[in-house]
């Protein structure tokens, strides 16, 4: 392959990538990266998680999905994917109303989990993935409120088939765990990588052409 640009997402930041038709974007890491698409050429056209779900008929996408515009175009396809896990297209992201509304709370959210993984309690993030993109996607004058719902990569929500109520997943990737993404237009992808509530890491992002 060839290799047009490489990055480096350090945890709890936000990253803005041109990725032109045909060219890939791979995805590197072990936490959450809030991933979401615009029409580079109309920044109005962007990525929507219930059209890409409609069309597919499922909530989770993998190797040989699409995703989905607003306006029902075909934006990606996922043409490699390693991760053991499921990626989630339900819950959203985080932002810093969400950490100060929740305030000690967000212990409660997030402290079981963190106490199968070992992690003793730490300090709340004071911002999230909506003001990362928002900073990121700020050239291209993308506005704070049409900054649309993630696919949550690497994320793996369980999901209850009765209630609809969600948890996390114990799921974690391994070392090296990544997604490709090929474009199917002219792409504006952004990138958060996730605090998630303080255990978050960073990402890493190649470009690449085949």
């Amino acid at each position: 392959m060839r290799v047009i640009q490489e990055d480096v997402i350090p945890s709890n930041t936000g990253k803005a990538f041109p990725v032109k038709k045909h060219q890939v974007i791979r995805v590197t890491g072990q936490s959450t990266a809030d991933f979401v698409v615009f029409n580079l050429k109309n920044v109005r056209e962007r990525f929507d998680q219930a059209r890409t779900k409609v069309d597919l008929g499922k909530i989770y996408v993998s190797t040989g999905d699409i995703l989905i515009s607003k306006f029902n175009n075909v934006m990606m396809t996922i043409v490699k994917d390693t991760y053991q896990g499921s990626h989630d297209m339900e819950k959203g992201m985080c932002s810093t109303s969400f950490y100060k509304k929740w305030g000690d709370e967000i212990f409660k959210i997030y402290g079981a989990t963190w106490k199968r993984l070992g992690r003793k309690r730490g300090a709340a993030p004071k911002h999230g993935c909506w003001e990362n993109l928002a900073e990121a996607l700020k050239p291209w004058r993308i506005l704070k409120e049409d900054i649309p719902s993630p696919l949550n990569v690497f994320q793996t929500m369980v999901i209850n088939a009765k209630t609809g109520t969600m948890r996390y997943a114990m799921i974690r990737p391994k070392p090296g765990t990544h997604v490709d993404f090929r474009a199917e237009m002219d792409c504006l992808v952004g990138i958060s990588a996730c605090p998630e509530g303080g255990r978050g890491k960073e990402l890493k992002v190649v470009i690449y052409k085949k």
